[in-house]
């Protein structure tokens, strides 16, 4: 499916609203709070649930390597998990119920990685998980990625600080987080294809939580 047919919405998480988030998804097993990028996360993962949205022989790191190498973390809901059936629909977890899957898969992923060696299999086999997943129709994927607290509004290369940051449209489902300008609250940048992008940006958890102001204005 080609970009044509996908679409993406910029959705702001103030720092209020991020507040009441984590007080919604905590729960007392946890071993530490929840973080606002887990939160959000959960969140925008369970909304298309509502709605019905639509590695062998590793080689060493290679000593010319060099860069930021991104692993991706590969959090799952299953029918099982649910207590649905193909007969019975699957009822939509509870936001707790997604971070806690979040905060799991964050917490082995680093588990994982103990030296140098283990960087290149890792980065290798999340990929390949998820990718054969999708390919053979085991799973609907969803992607999210996270910039929050780099410090993209502190950089001036001779013309001044940022004024607002923004991201491209890319072909498939998929979200990017991004801070704020004042650094409390999220920028959730959101893309779906276009049928059904309406439902959710109508949900009834997205339209408490989100606001979508101009930052023209502040320019």
């Amino acid at each position: 499916m080609g970009i044509d047919n996908y679409v993406t919405r910029r959705l702001v998480f103030d720092n209020a609203k991020i507040s009441e988030l984590k007080a919604r998804a905590h729960d007392p097993s946890f071993p530490r709070q929840p973080s606002r990028v887990e939160v959000v996360t959960a969140l925008i993962w369970r909304a298309p649930m509502r709605h019905e949205l639509a590695a062998e022989n590793i080689p060493p790191l290679p000593p010319w390597s060099f860069g930021n190498p991104q692993s991706k973390v590969t959090a799952r809901f299953t029918v099982a998990e649910s207590g649905g059936t193909t007969e019975v629909p699957v009822p939509v977890p509870e936001l707790k119920v997604l971070v806690s899957l979040l905060m799991d898969s964050i917490t082995k992923s680093k588990e994982t990685i103990v030296g140098r060696e283990d960087v290149f299999p890792t980065l290798l086999r999340t990929r390949n998980e998820s990718n054969e997943a999708a390919e053979k129709g085991e799973a609907d994927l969803f992607m999210f990625t996270s910039w929050c607290r780099f410090p993209f509004y502190q950089m001036d290369f001779g013309w001044g600080k940022p004024v607002w940051l923004s991201r491209i449209p890319w072909a498939y489902q998929s979200t990017m987080l991004l801070d704020t300008q004042d650094g409390d609250g999220i920028e959730a940048w959101v893309g779906f294809n276009k049928q059904d992008m309406p439902l959710f940006l109508q949900d009834e958890d997205i339209l408490p939580f989100t606001s979508k102001p101009n930052p023209r204005s502040k320019i």
